[in-house]
């Protein structure tokens, strides 16, 4: 019998502890005070079925002093755990929490821009073989909040989202050009050597091959589902090697790599976003991010009249963002970015039919949906045909396939 998402978490909860004293042990680290002492705490799991599959999210809030004659305090945390089978494979998050987010913090502290927090502080970070833990300042305590990810975000989001990828991607410019050496730290994208590891197997390719069958029976889209299993694997392969190589881009970026509006997330009053998750980040073209969110991440009436709307925003925010820096180096013109976001098209196809199913799946299909469903051949099958079953997935995949066949992605190499 395969593991229920109950045994998951709670097997990873055990591993860790996540009591009192392991708090108190991050936080004295934290605070650099070894007499810091928690007098109340609180701890709940808030991780959703099928909103989170890397990891168990605990919100906890505690009362301590940090040391004896100090005043109470409350901090109010947010501790995520990655899955053991997560952890193992190992990803970019530690040195970006630890090194390159608070670099990129100081680099726009020293501007006159009025808002520019990117993400939640990372108060201690423990990692080793099959054990990955972050304790981190709670968002939700500073007004933000998660998006509906099923519906897809309106233009007026949208646009407060697209101007925090374009500071993230502004000041990522800015450290590369400070301090090479440090962004160098970050691995590659996943997909830099293909697609022959498992996940990319199931993700991707088997993913690909799931979607084409479906665009088959659609009205009128059978030549298009043929184009699609013709390029699995080799061209397929190809392309999307080539558009995640960090040589084939005029404007490298630190991307984010899965930059979609469940890791976003919105203070509706004080319209401000701040972006969660960075699992996979790498150095690539900024297009990448854009065309992800995109495509992933929009409600599809949004998506059809407002893709260039909104990368003109982006592009606006990423250049009074650089000019609030003073970045000595060259920008891209907006006709330049529009030719990189037609280099990435392929990504966006890629995110449509591979990830779009994932990210707005309903309630109903979230609930028994994990990591180890993608582990089991029988499972990802019966789940795929009631992720494509979704009113939204089949709509996109009629409104864009057709756009992508139109503008050669399609097309044999």
């Amino acid at each position: 019998m395969e593991p229920t998402v109950e045994k998951t978490a709670a097997e990873a909860a055990t591993s860790t502890n996540h009591d009192a004293d392991y708090i108190q042990k991050a936080l004295a680290l934290a605070y650099k005070s070894e007499s810091l002492r928690v007098e109340s705490f609180q701890s709940e799991p808030i991780t959703q079925r099928g909103e989170n599959f890397c990891s168990v999210i605990y919100r906890i809030k505690v009362e301590y002093r940090k040391n004896e004659n100090a005043p109470l305090e409350q901090g109010n945390y947010v501790l995520k755990d990655l899955l053991p089978i997560v952890a193992e494979v190992g990803s970019n998050e530690k040195v970006m929490f630890q090194e390159i987010l608070p670099a990129m913090a100081q680099i726009l502290e020293k501007t006159s821009l009025e808002e520019h927090k990117l993400n939640a502080e990372c108060f201690f970070a423990e990692r080793e073989t099959s054990k990955e833990i972050y304790l981190l300042e709670d968002l939700c305590a500073l007004g933000y909040a998660s998006m509906n990810r099923r519906k897809g975000l309106n233009l007026e989001d949208a646009q407060v989202c697209v101007h925090k990828l374009a500071q993230f991607h502004a000041a990522s410019m800015m450290l590369l050009h400070e301090q090479p050496e440090l962004v160098a730290k970050l691995s590659p994208s996943h997909y830099v050597d293909g697609l022959g590891d498992p996940f990319a197997q199931v993700i991707v390719v088997n993913g690909t091959a799931f979607g084409a069958e479906v665009v088959a029976e659609l009205p009128g889209m059978a030549a298009i589902a043929a184009k699609m299993r013709a390029q699995l694997p080799s061209e397929y392969e190809t392309r999307i090697k080539t558009v995640v190589n960090s040589k084939n881009t005029a404007m490298p970026v630190i991307v984010h790599g899965d930059l979609w509006l469940n890791n976003l997330m919105i203070n509706a009053e004080q319209k401000k976003a701040i972006i969660v998750d960075f699992q996979n980040c790498f150095i690539g073209s900024a297009a990448v991010d854009v065309q992800f969110f995109l495509y992933t991440s929009l409600q599809l009436d949004v998506l059809l009249q407002h893709r260039e709307d909104l990368l003109k925003h982006y592009y606006q925010s990423l250049c009074q963002t650089l000019t609030a820096l003073n970045y000595p180096g060259s920008t891209l013109s907006y006709e330049q970015l529009a030719e990189e976001m037609q280099q990435c098209l392929f990504y966006a196809y890629y995110a449509v039919v591979c990830e779009l199913p994932i990210c707005c799946a309903s309630k109903d299909a979230a609930e028994d949906f994990t990591v180890d469903t993608f582990l089991s051949s029988e499972s990802i099958l019966a789940k795929r045909r009631e992720l494509f079953a979704n009113e939204r997935v089949i709509e996109t995949l009629k409104a864009i396939l057709p756009y992508f066949d139109e503008q050669g992605i399609l097309d044999p190499l």
